[in-house]
């Protein structure tokens, strides 16, 4: 009878080895799914961010720039260039930069 008891505590050992086994794999999917929400949320922003500042250049404001906004607790840093189109299309340059990682967005716009 001993000899079932053994095997008894074994096998629960086992299960509590493989259960720990899932738990440790989902949070690490918990946690790289975490990281990937919070990188699209702060590319999505940084987007915003060098739209908003090539439509302001489309708008007529035209020239260079930089400023360095904070959205939703993220610290960004934005650069804006228009260029010399002398009667051809004027070319424009939006980038956004922050601790994670970059965008940049062109554009032209007519005289």
């Amino acid at each position: 009878m001993s000899g079932t008891r053994g095997a008894s505590v074994v096998e629960a050992l086992a299960a509590l080895v493989l259960a720990a086994t899932a738990a440790a794999g989902l949070a690490a999917a918990a946690a790289t799914a975490a990281f990937h929400v919070r990188l699209a949320r702060e590319r999505t922003a940084a987007l915003g961010l060098a739209v908003d500042a090539l439509e302001v250049q489309r708008a007529g404001a035209r020239g260079n720039g930089d400023d360095a906004p904070v959205v939703a607790g993220t610290a960004f840093v934005r650069h804006w260039t228009a260029g010399d189109g002398r009667g051809e299309a004027t070319p424009l340059a939006a980038d956004v930069g922050w601790a994670a990682g970059g965008v940049g967005l062109t554009s032209e716009v007519f005289p």
